[in-house]
């Protein structure tokens, strides 16, 4: 199945609002993988299908427990968890101890999501940097999305960040590059510079995309669901996103017994 990391580099938040954002737009059956060493916050952030809370304790770490002597596939929905809106989630860990303590697992985690039938994978790798545990899922993605601000100093970690990530890999192995650049709806100029800054260099990257800055429609990926979310900025700059990503990871795709979206945001 197709494997989607997103991820961002130093000073670059949104990784989690955008995972989620793909997730609830998502065409095909899909997954989000919490995979942040530094603590989750869905389960804080989202309510539960039924409207109670979900089980911190019940995701990736159970996973992992439960899969201590072989992780497969098979194991993972049955430690996810459904979400208002229907989208399933896969429980981050709750603090830095508990990533520490998943020691080599996270080499197993890229495997095991992209070889989950019936599902592609939205893997919220959080903030990668030269060492972090997490950076192993990306020998298994197809795609990676870097998100990103427009503040300079943010681009040039975010640029730095795609060129390790495509120096991990000798061509033409590696996943497609991604950059969404979070910024106020009406200003698409320093996003078109942004583009024009990455072609000229030396890292090749599949697309540059405008996600909107728009607080308010953030709120209903932080728990806040009131109102349509079709309507708000994010949703409506985010479905460009998401046709290009499924597009590209559609050849990855395999029909398990569950073929139909379970949830997301309607049109």
């Amino acid at each position: 199945m197709g494997l989607i990391s997103v991820a961002s580099a130093k000073g670059s938040p949104g990784a989690t609002t955008t995972a989620l954002v793909l997730g609830a737009l998502w065409p095909r059956p899909v997954a989000v993988a919490e995979c942040d060493p530094g603590g989750g916050d869905i389960a804080m952030r989202m309510p539960a299908a039924e409207g109670g809370v979900l089980d911190p304790e019940r995701g990736l770490m159970s996973l992992a427990a439960a899969g201590r002597k072989s992780l497969h596939p098979d194991l993972v929905l049955q430690h996810a968890q459904t979400i208002a809106g229907g989208l399933e989630v896969l429980v981050g860990v709750r603090v830095p101890e508990q990533a520490v303590a998943l020691n080599q697992q996270w080499a197993q985690f890229g495997p095991l999501f992209a070889g989950l039938e019936g599902r592609d994978v939205i893997a919220d790798l959080g903030r990668v940097g030269a060492t972090t545990p997490q950076n192993s899922l990306l020998e298994s993605s197809s795609d990676v999305v870097l998100v990103v601000d427009t503040q300079p100093s943010a681009v040039v970690h975010m640029r730095e960040r795609a060129r390790a990530i495509a120096s991990r890999f000798t061509p033409p192995r590696g996943p497609r590059i991604h950059v969404v650049v979070v910024a106020e709806v009406k200003r698409r100029q320093p996003v078109r510079e942004i583009a024009d800054a990455l072609e000229r260099s030396d890292v090749s990257v599949d697309g540059v995309h405008h996600l909107a800055e728009d607080p308010k429609g953030a709120l209903f990926f932080a728990g806040q669901i009131e109102g349509r979310p079709d309507r708000t900025n994010l949703v409506r700059t985010a479905r460009p996103v998401v046709a290009e990503l499924a597009a590209a990871t559609a050849p990855y795709f395999q029909p398990g017994e569950a073929s139909m979206q379970q949830g997301g945001v309607a049109s």
